[in-house]
């Protein structure tokens, strides 16, 4: 927790992200890798974006030297504005 947000961070031991990929790696329907095109279609870390703009948070990647990725998402710790009354007007405020 660093303030008032929420931070987790992923990482792996895999081969890593290239600068190319990890500007396009939030597009819709992007792949950076397409060996695997027929087990996906490229919308789950557009739609991980989308939700945690939608919520006041962020998700990044950085690749991790010598190899791997990190992927970092912050939350907020509460909600305000906007989402806190969507929230309300549905009965599911906290």
């Amino acid at each position: 927790q660093e303030g008032q947000q929420v931070v987790v961070q992923v990482s792996d031991t895999g081969c890593g992200i290239s600068p190319e990929v990890g500007a396009r790696i939030f597009d819709k329907f992007y792949q950076g890798d397409t060996s695997h095109a027929a087990q996906g279609n490229g919308l789950g870390l557009a739609l991980c974006k989308q939700i945690l703009d939608d919520c006041g948070g962020t998700i990044r990647v950085e690749n991790q030297s010598p190899c791997g990725c990190r992927f970092i998402v912050t939350l907020p710790e509460k909600m305000t504005g906007e989402e806190a009354k969507q929230e309300e007007a549905h009965g599911t405020g906290k």
